[in-house]
């Protein structure tokens, strides 16, 4: 059944939680790649098969399970990580399961290596191999190459390599992670904190402390003597600890706490009719914000002004190409993509009226329903349902298949008394132009507060304000 903006309801307004959680919460379990700046030699001998079970947390809830496995082959390792996660968002109950199978070198150093990410319909799965300094990947079946500057690391060789650089107290490694969920490299900055006693399973033991920050977020890893993670804390409540197999193997998973909800922002005035405003001030704490031809951040204030859809250009051209390339979520070269396009638009339309019918099309044919994946524009099309993720991946591949630069937007949007993550489009037609194809907006009311822009892998920069932004409002116009 469509549903027409009037009646969305808070369920339906799904938000950015979905990639947060695969990026901040699990960061070190989710098999990202890390690319090692600071060389250091791998010990020598023969490298132990290992096995860990970790429980994963919200509060006192076991709301997920990760098992990771290490097997030394004639030449080099295989590994295997597997992680469950039952998760609540949006008030919608849905189970992640995310597989990692991996075969590294003597070293520890990748050689390959395959992901698969499943939730209900929604399928991602990423394969890679390392051909002298590049790594081929295949992403969903879209193959696509990564030069690499340096030997690139799975994620279970993270604690490896911060362990052979023998980290004093206090003493960072900084490193360059590839993350196959936005197919983009980001700095990781892990530093020592000494030892600590801390609880596993019943007994007390020595470990060493570390702090791992990836774009301004921060978790926190206990490392036993021989280099295993036994346990990590990270935002929003969560915690991994090591567990026995037994009860790791135990399938009663809780949902927890709505995670959507839990990083949300409360409002400290009540905004009636967004679409009605064409100015919105605030004032912003805890986080930076970049101004944009529609927001002007100083001095803490942040002043959100309507954009005016007169005065357009059709000079539209002169934006950077990478707006107007398909990505790896973005496949708007694909041939399915092309011809729901030509349904929707018309040789003769303009610029304006082809974003109007993409954004109108989006409103009223994909389901509005939180998806727990790696948004793509192509299986959004194919299964015709997702959040905004989905929703501003797909408008991204119709405009750029449209010949129109689009880039993606996130940050946070005004709902019911709070500020919620979410994500959103831009158009250039002259200048840019703000597009919300969920709440089928042309431009995005003044509610929108954008905290990145540009291609699925900036979301990244937002993980800094989780926790950390504080909104005032100040003045509705």
């Amino acid at each position: 059944m469509k549903s027409v903006f009037k009646t969305i309801s808070l369920p339906a307004l799904a938000t950015l939680v979905s990639g947060l959680i695969f990026m901040t919460l699990l960061a070190v379990r989710m098999g990202w790649f890390q690319s090692v700046e600071v060389w250091v030699s791998a010990p020598k001998g023969t490298i132990p098969e290992s096995e860990t079970w970790m429980g994963i947390y919200q509060k006192s809830l076991k709301i997920g399970m990760s098992h990771r496995k290490i097997s030394p082959m004639a030449e080099g390792v295989a590994i295997s990580e597997t992680t469950v996660m039952r998760l609540n968002t949006m008030g919608m109950v849905q189970d992640i399961h995310l597989d990692t199978q991996g075969v590294l070198n003597a070293d520890f150093s990748l050689a390959s290596f395959q992901a698969e990410i499943k939730s209900g319909l929604f399928r991602f799965a990423v394969s890679g191999q390392v051909q002298g300094a590049s790594l081929v990947l295949d992403a969903n079946g879209r193959p696509f190459t990564l030069s690499l500057q340096s030997p690139v690391y799975l994620s279970a060789a993270l604690w490896d390599a911060a362990g052979r650089a023998a980290l004093s107290e206090n003493q960072s490694l900084t490193l360059s992670m590839f993350d196959p969920l936005t197919m983009s490299p980001q700095p990781v900055k892990i530093t020592a904190l000494g030892m600590d006693r801390i609880e596993i399973m019943g007994a007390w033991l020595e470990a060493r402390k570390v702090s791992v920050e990836v774009m301004g977020s921060r978790q926190t890893a206990w490392i036993d003597t021989d280099g295993s993670v036994v346990q990590e804390e990270g935002v929003m409540g969560i915690t991994l600890k090591k567990i026995s197999a037994e009860e790791a193997k135990d399938s009663g998973l809780a949902a927890g706490e709505d995670l959507t909800r839990l990083v949300s922002v409360p409002a400290d005035q009540v905004i009636a009719d967004a679409e009605k405003l064409s100015h919105l001030v605030l004032r912003i704490t805890g986080v930076e914000i970049i101004s944009t031809e529609r927001q002007r951040f100083d001095s803490g204030i942040l002043t959100i002004s309507r954009e005016a859809l007169s005065g357009l250009s059709e000079n539209y051209y002169t934006e950077p190409a990478v707006f107007l390339e398909p990505a790896a979520l973005i496949q708007s070269d694909h041939p399915l993509i092309l011809k729901q396009l030509w349904q929707i638009i018309s040789e003769k339309d303009t610029p304006l009226v082809r974003i109007q019918n993409i954004t109108e099309w989006i409103y009223l044919n994909i389901e509005k329903r939180p998806v727990l994946s790696v948004p793509n524009a192509l299986e959004t099309l194919e299964n015709r349902m997702g959040d905004c993720n989905e929703h501003a991946v797909l408008f991204a591949a119709f405009a750029r298949a449209a010949g129109i630069p689009a880039r993606i937007e996130a940050g946070l949007v005004h709902l019911r008394g709070r500020f919620y993550y979410h994500a959103w489009n831009s158009v250039y037609l002259g200048k840019w132009i703000t597009v919300d194809s969920l709440m089928n907006q042309i431009p995005a009311d003044v509610t929108h507060i954008s905290l990145s822009r540009g291609n699925p892998e900036n979301q990244l920069e937002i993980l800094g304000s989780i926790g950390n932004i504080g909104i005032s409002i100040l003045e509705q116009q």
